[in-house]
């Protein structure tokens, strides 16, 4: 019995978005905020030689001024991002691309890297439980991975690269 309802919940978990965009039907994903964060980040490498605008950052990845506006300057804040106003500003790394570790910035812009929360809902397992552990270990390793890589590294990708000086002409 205990097959069919696993059967079950497998077929309705197979059918979901979620479970066609990952394998085995786990999604584990960044808020838009970090995934706009990154993307910015990136632009600004790949167009090192001067600094680029908030505005033609828009155009290129279809972004909403207000919301990149909130990311620019959290980026910013942060210290990834440099920012200056007026008729010759715009926005640069604050740092070399091969010094931005992509694990540093995932840290900086996500409000909440836990995977579980054994406070929100109270659970009768609370301490004697070792699945936290296990998805804690879990976590820390994907942090280690995404640390693992640079910016440069990102950017250094010949599609990638090709890709974002294509998206928005220079001004």
């Amino acid at each position: 019995m205990v097959t069919g309802t696993n059967e079950a919940v497998g077929r309705a978990a197979s059918n979901s978005d979620a479970a066609r965009r990952a394998p085995g039907g786990i999604v584990m994903e960044l808020t838009q905020h970090t995934d706009y964060g990154l993307r910015v980040l990136m632009y600004a490498a790949v167009h090192d030689e001067r600094r680029v605008t908030m505005r033609e950052i828009a155009t290129a990845y279809g972004i909403s001024m207000e919301h990149l506006r909130k990311v620019v300057h959290r980026l910013s804040r942060r210290g990834f991002l440099l920012t200056s106003k007026g008729r010759s500003g715009g926005l640069e790394l604050a740092d070399r691309a091969d010094a931005i570790r992509i694990g540093d910035v995932v840290g900086a812009l996500e409000d909440s890297l836990s995977i579980m929360d054994c406070e929100r809902q109270p659970c009768v397992l609370a301490g004697a439980c070792a699945l936290k552990c296990a998805l804690e270990s879990a976590r820390q390793a994907f942090m280690a991975q995404l640390s693992s890589y640079t910016l440069a590294d990102i950017i250094g990708d010949r599609a990638t690269a090709a890709r974002l000086t294509t998206l928005a002409p220079c001004s």
